[in-house]
């Protein structure tokens, strides 16, 4: 049966799939932030979306609603990351997952301490604090990832489908 533009669904994704591959392969610094900052948009979205709810309807403390909701985030960071943003770097991919978790784990130390200095030390409403600590955190966990995680492939290892 024809799927879009008479392609059947199998070639349709095909052909997806190498144009992702090709947007990934770009690894300049400005057009991989770019690309990141809507993956990051993304998660954000979900964080902060959850952070919300578990504090405004289901009456959790701010300190304890930040990492559940931080933890959504990140699951959506990372899909969209993978699919999106960065090729796989060098790494097995039990090393590379763990080696994200760590980042996320640094990311979120840092997002919770900031969120208790700006909302208790400096009495910023923990929404205002939250948004701020989003920047932090965006610009930490995409220089660990992009320096880290995804550094240049060997000369052997071209493609960005693995």
């Amino acid at each position: 049966m024809p799927f879009a533009d008479g392609l059947c669904y199998t070639t349709f994704m095909e052909k997806t799939k190498m144009k992702l591959n090709d947007i990934r392969k770009d690894s300049r610094l400005l057009t991989q932030a770019l690309r990141y900052g809507a993956a990051a948009f993304l998660g954000f979205a979900a964080d902060y979306a959850t952070l919300l709810m578990l504090k405004e309807w289901l009456g959790f403390h701010y300190l304890l609603a930040v990492p559940l909701a931080f933890l959504v985030g990140i699951g959506v960071n990372y899909l969209v990351g993978v699919l999106f943003v960065f090729c796989r770097g060098n790494w097995s991919r039990g090393l590379e997952l763990s080696l994200f978790l760590l980042i996320s784990l640094l990311a979120l130390a840092v997002t919770e301490v900031s969120m208790f200095l700006l909302t208790d030390a400096a009495g910023i409403d923990y929404r205002i604090s939250r948004i701020i600590t989003g920047v932090v955190t965006y610009l930490f966990n995409f220089f660990s990832r992009r320096w880290l995680l995804y550094r240049a492939r060997d000369k052997k290892r071209e493609t960005c489908g693995e």
